[in-house]
């Protein structure tokens, strides 16, 4: 006889950087597979609903095109030519890159950009302490969501 696996739910919160701060019920279909993503039923703004871009990401998360490991680029540009690297090397790869922009063009030469998106809160404030130690540009966070950002805190005030 079939019998549907009991499916277990974790509760979770968004991790899209949005004022909305959406609880998420998440089903774990083993330790390393998740099924379907909704708002909490426990909470009255999503009431077992989320926005179509948190919903769908056991898609994204499982899908086997899915970057895990950066890449270094060893062909021409645009040939698609990449090989993997450590995040170790990665990450010494990108603090040359500054120390060298730095080093030629001065330090507001590197523009630590982002779009915050699934960054969260934390990681998009140790951004601006990157650019608070490093002397770096001080462009307005980011070109993204300066309007958004705006309406935002004329809605919610400071």
């Amino acid at each position: 006889m079939n019998r549907p696996v009991p499916v277990r739910i974790g509760h979770s919160a968004c991790p899209h950087d949005c004022p909305s701060t959406c609880a998420l019920d998440v089903e774990i279909l083993d330790e390393r597979t998740i099924g379907r993503v909704r708002g909490s039923e426990d909470m009255d703004y999503t009431a077992g609903v989320i926005c179509a871009k948190v919903a769908r990401y056991a898609e994204r998360i499982h899908h086997p095109d899915r970057l895990t490991v950066p890449l270094v680029r060893t062909g021409p540009k645009g040939s698609g030519q990449f090989r993997p690297v450590s995040w170790d090397e990665a990450l010494d790869r990108i603090a040359e890159a500054f120390v060298a922009a730095t080093a030629q063009h001065g330090s507001e030469a590197v523009w630590p950009y982002y779009y915050a998106g699934t960054m969260g809160l934390v990681q998009r404030d140790g951004i601006h302490r990157l650019r608070h130690a490093g002397r770096y540009s001080n462009q307005f966070d980011t070109i993204c969501t300066n309007m958004a950002w705006t309406g935002y805190i004329a809605g919610t005030g400071r």
